[in-house]
């Protein structure tokens, strides 16, 4: 069976699958009750939660693929079976509602939620779910910012997942108790703010006749400001101020690229490292991209995706923060050593997607 999510249909050339889903779903993995608590999430079924509006309720679908005979090129055919259907008229209240629901079948969902290092927060995604922040730390030296750590209440597992330990929640004790009850309740309905646009940040200057003028004359630009020192102030979207075209492997929401590295192969092709975003349930990926339609005649291009926490996704962005133009493909063959590095990064990390593609 296969272990890796693919998100194009190379029967159809397409990213479309049979089967329908609704507007808002959530794709997740789930575990056994009786596998090891401490096993890889790479090893859970995939499933996916579909979201009806009258009545407000969800319906866990699990994922089944046929199996395939050792060394098959075809995509298995993917069938839903219909495992739970929950009542959730507030979608906040949900973990609690599909934890017991999916215990009573004999699964245990795998997702930041229900992991130890994951920690809630008084605020909402905007799909209305619960929003925390992973605190795993690991041994990156720096100290991932907010923005990056939020991370949905159903966002993917990462390689670093631990199941926590549910401990019962006190009942208010008095009139005060649960005043701030409400008061946490109304602030949780609140979504954070969007993560900054480089292409908000840049100015129209080059697009005046000023503009055009003083590159005709190539007068020399002025000189640039200071990176800030803060992270905060460094990581910013690279994709635009649109949604996008990449879909998220976990929910219905678009990818946004964080940063990008451009190294050569030992072939001369053009291999680039990236890291990505989810805008709705701020799930991290790095996306290892190699295009050899250059050398070939087949327009091959090779991509794998791996699910990061956002300590590695900081870390993977601190190397490429010190490379001038790391995202130019110019001076590819100068940074062996930078690939070197990534390569050995990414021998630690759980695949979630490989997909060769071939056009022409």
């Amino acid at each position: 069976m296969r272990k890796t999510f693919q998100p194009f249909n190379l029967n159809t050339m397409s990213g479309v699958f049979p089967g329908t889903r609704t507007m808002v779903f959530q794709r997740v993995r789930l575990a056994r009750l009786d596998a090891p608590v401490l096993a890889r999430p790479g090893e859970g079924r995939w499933a996916r939660i579909l979201w009806y509006a009258d009545p407000r309720a969800c319906v866990v679908e699990l994922e089944e693929r046929d199996e395939l005979p050792a060394g098959a090129s075809d995509e298995p055919h993917a069938q839903a079976m219909p495992l739970e259907r929950i009542v959730v008229p507030d979608p906040a209240d949900l973990l609690p509602a599909l934890t017991e629901a999916l215990a009573r079948a004999g699964w245990r969902l795998v997702t930041c939620g229900v992991c130890a290092h994951w920690q809630p927060a008084p605020s909402r995604t905007s799909d209305d779910l619960r929003l925390g922040h992973c605190r795993w730390q690991g041994d990156v030296m720096h100290t991932a910012p907010s923005t990056l750590t939020a991370q949905s209440v159903l966002a993917m597992a990462c390689a670093h997942w631990r199941l926590a330990v549910q401990e019962p929640l006190a009942p208010a004790a008095d009139a005060l108790h649960a005043d701030a009850l409400h008061a946490d309740e109304a602030a949780a309905r609140q979504t954070p703010a969007p993560m900054r646009k480089r292409a908000e940040q840049e100015t129209n200057e080059r697009w005046t006749l000023l503009g055009q003028l003083r590159r005709w004359l190539r007068a020399t630009p002025a000189p640039a400001a200071a990176p800030s020192p803060l992270w905060e102030d460094r990581i910013v979207e690279r994709s635009g101020v649109g949604a996008g075209t990449t879909p998220c492997f976990a929910c219905q929401g678009r990818i946004a690229n964080l940063g990008a590295l451009a190294v050569a192969t030992p072939e001369g092709d053009k291999q680039t490292f990236s890291i990505w975003r989810c805008r709705t349930c701020y799930t991290c990926y790095l996306n290892d991209w190699i295009d050899r339609w250059e050398r070939t005649d087949s327009l091959e291009t090779e991509e794998r995706y791996y699910r990061l926490s956002p300590a590695e996704a900081l870390e993977v962005l601190a190397v490429i923060d010190n490379i001038i133009d790391a995202e130019h493909p110019a001076r590819r063959h100068e940074r062996a050593a930078q690939r070197d590095w990534m390569l050995a990064f990414l021998a630690g990390q759980t695949l979630l997607s490989h997909q060769i593609r071939q056009g022409r």
